[in-house]
């Protein structure tokens, strides 16, 4: 990356674990994320800046348990890429990635919190934390999945909201029977298709199956917890609404903060 006017204390966080893509110019005064399809997208946004990336793939982690404060960037593979270090499981196999920042910051400004975080995304993880430390998580591909029903309209083209009368009768009769999910889908896409539903019924149908399952799935996570949601804008309605269906106490969050507070912290712990 060649030099330009920009100061040294400028840099680029890049999240690489949302769709699409977000990042922030950083070292001065702050600034709204910019979506960016690649590295090179983000790159352009302060030529000559360093950039600290979550989610690049194959980027190399430690095991839980383990407390993400201690997790240092590692040096990518090209002048000025830095990587944001992962979290890993073996036993359910999963990564966290991003994710693995928001916790960082999340439990900078709760340090006496132990309980579990619901993190949705492309793929959601349940985390349970104590004493600062992750020490395991479930991960779940439920938007992938919705999706994959709506046609990736989800998280891309504008898309009606779910109705959340429905969503939340749905997500009850789905925890009760999760092996309800596949049929309660396939009745929501075909009622939408014969015009029978109207978008918000459908799409309150399709996420509360789809939610309904991976809160019978998480039970052991959410089950007499603390629990706190840190959800992006568009996931933070439905996920909300079917954790409230169960009658838990959420503790609802800033994710594009955190999200920014915890790239600060990891460039903070960033090596020269």
């Amino acid at each position: 990356m060649a030099s330009t006017g920009f100061v040294s204390s400028t840099w680029i966080a890049l999240d690489a674990d949302q769709s699409p893509w977000r990042a922030w110019i950083m070292g001065g005064i702050e600034t709204q994320p910019q979506t960016v399809a690649d590295l090179a997208q983000a790159a352009d946004l302060a030529p000559g800046a360093e950039i600290l990336v979550a989610g690049l793939p194959g980027t190399p982690g430690a095991a839980v348990p383990e407390k993400p404060a201690r997790l240092k960037p590692l040096r990518g593979n090209q002048q000025g890429l830095h990587a944001t270090a992962t979290l890993t499981q073996k036993a359910p196999l999963g990564v966290l990635e991003a994710a693995a920042l928001r916790i960082d910051a999340f439990l900078s400004l709760n340090p006496d919190w132990d309980g579990v975080l619901c993190l949705p995304g492309r793929t959601t993880h349940w985390v349970q934390v104590s004493a600062e430390e992750v020490v395991s998580f479930q991960s779940f591909a439920t938007l992938q999945l919705l999706e994959g029903f709506l046609g990736g309209s989800l998280g891309g083209s504008p898309v009606a909201l779910p109705d959340p009368a429905t969503l939340r009768k749905m997500a009850e009769d789905v925890i009760s029977r999760p092996e309800r999910m596949a049929l309660r889908l396939a009745e929501a896409q075909t009622g939408l298709k014969l015009g029978a539903l109207t978008n918000e019924i459908a799409l309150g149908q399709m996420w509360g199956a789809c939610l309904g399952a991976e809160l019978a799935a998480a039970r052991p996570y959410w089950l007499g917890q603390n629990l706190a949601l840190i959800a992006p804008t568009g996931l933070e309605a439905p996920y909300h609404t079917a954790i409230e269906r169960l009658g838990l106490p959420v503790l609802r969050t800033d994710e594009a903060r955190l999200t920014r507070l915890g790239f600060e912290r990891a460039w903070a712990r960033k090596e020269g």
